[in-house]
């Protein structure tokens, strides 16, 4: 599966979080004030998103265990 960009009206905020084999970008939007971080495997799988930075593990430890977004 290939990297898609955020939706647009979105806006990349740093830093990009490494995690292993995982990559979270965090992005704001109208929709997300807050922010929300997507989590991708380094070979372009899109796995789920975060809401909170702290919650990043528990997205990639759901897709080790077989879970799907």
């Amino acid at each position: 599966m290939a990297i898609l960009p955020p939706p647009t009206g979105s806006t990349v905020m740093d830093p990009v979080i490494r995690s292993g084999r995982y990559l979270a970008v965090g992005t704001t939007s109208h929709l997300h004030l807050r922010g929300c971080w997507h989590v991708w495997t380094t070979d372009g799988t899109y796995i789920g998103y975060a809401t909170d930075p702290g919650l990043i593990s528990l997205v990639i430890a759901r897709h080790e265990n077989g879970h799907t977004p």
